[in-house]
């Protein structure tokens, strides 16, 4: 049994001052609070308490579940993390995103998940907050999976056999089917391979294709997207941003961090991970300030191949809760076309989801005229 609370008086940010040899400007624009990780060491000083926010935290509601107090559990994890940032000016991503109320659960990766920092009982009690809070994926027919593998095995763009053309007809009628098989049909047509040190070569080689015919195509002039312009790029923006405009605001909704294979974040101000659920943070405090009623936000984190869909709600107040929805590997050769439908399904998700926000923003923006 778990209960929750909608209205929610929100707290500042923390930000962070880092000292180093860099050019001290380029330094104060990092975007909000905080550095990534303990692997980051090029620091010689860190100030995690400079700007508007607050380290201390009275929360005006509770979350419960399983009999466990889960607020009082998340402040003191928060109360600590405060702690070791006075005393080591040295701590992991999970421990700088409970500074600005963030605290992720990850069934796919525990290093990424807060739950390994409790006991048996409290972890219980977020692992059945994080199942209770955790949307439903829809997912594509079965024959998805089957059309998939025969082209693997044969290598052709449809099954031979006799019912042949009632089956085509029948599969048709499922928008993801559909959306299945003309990415198949990318997929067959555009070979050429993507360079291994350029991050957007890698993400519209094996990204985009799918958000172009998934997210974009169909849409109506009310969605608004941007990409990263590698020219101007600092490492704060995101690979890619959706959303909608409300009285000439840009409200972004969901969001998508990549690296490559075989990079990783150790030398960058923050990581990817932390950077994502940020923009998600400002997302949903966006959507509060315009009156939207549960903000949501989504986020895709790509390492590599391998692909982590999020989703964050405001539990309660000063809890930001981005849960782990769907885990999903891209598509690099042919022979791989059997992961093709669960990464349809994360971004047919997405599709629906952004929908909802872009209607809601409208009917919102019809109400303040």
């Amino acid at each position: 049994m778990f209960s929750s609370f909608n209205k929610c008086t929100i707290n500042g940010n923390l930000s962070i001052n880092i000292n180093t040899k860099r050019d001290r400007a380029e330094i104060m624009e990092v975007f909000d609070s905080s550095i990534s990780s303990a692997e980051v060491k090029r620091s010689r000083e860190i100030n995690y308490f400079l700007g508007g926010g607050e380290k201390e935290w009275i929360p005006k509601q509770e979350v419960h579940a399983e009999d466990i107090n889960i607020t009082q559990a998340l402040k003191s994890f928060r109360k600590q993390s405060i702690t070791k940032a006075d005393k080591n000016n040295d701590i992991n991503c999970l421990r700088i995103l409970s500074l600005s109320h963030i605290f992720p659960l990850n069934e796919f990766d525990a290093r990424k998940c807060i739950s390994k920092y409790f006991n048996k009982n409290i972890y219980k009690a977020l692992k059945l907050l994080a199942r209770n809070r955790k949307p439903t994926i829809d997912r594509a027919p079965d024959m998805a999976a089957v059309y998939c593998k025969n082209i693997i095995d044969r290598g052709e763009d449809e099954c031979d056999g006799d019912g042949k053309e009632t089956q085509d007809k029948e599969e048709d009628k499922d928008e993801m089917m559909r959306m299945i098989r003309d990415l198949v049909k990318r997929q067959k047509q555009y070979n050429a391979s993507a360079a291994d040190k350029s991050e957007d070569a890698f993400i519209q080689k094996y990204l985009m294709p799918a958000i172009e015919r998934v997210l974009l195509k169909g849409s109506g002039n009310d969605l608004y997207y941007a990409m990263s312009d590698k020219s101007e790029n600092t490492g704060k923006k995101p690979a890619l941003m959706m959303g909608t405009k409300v009285k000439a605001k840009e409200v972004n909704f969901f969001f998508v961090e990549r690296k490559r294979p075989g990079v990783s974040s150790r030398y960058q101000p923050e990581s990817d991970y932390t950077k994502l659920l940020k923009q998600m943070k400002v997302s949903v405090d966006d959507q509060l300030c315009l009156g939207i009623k549960n903000p949501a936000s989504l986020g895709l984190l790509l390492e590599g191949f391998k692909g982590t869909l999020f989703q964050m709600k405001l539990l309660a107040e000063g809890i930001y809760l981005p849960i782990a929805v769907e885990r999903f590997s891209l598509v690099e050769e042919i022979y791989e076309l059997v992961h093709l439908p669960r990464m349809v399904e994360a971004l047919y998700h997405v599709k629906l989801e952004l929908k909802k926000f872009v209607d809601e923003s409208i009917v919102l923006l019809l109400c303040l005229k």
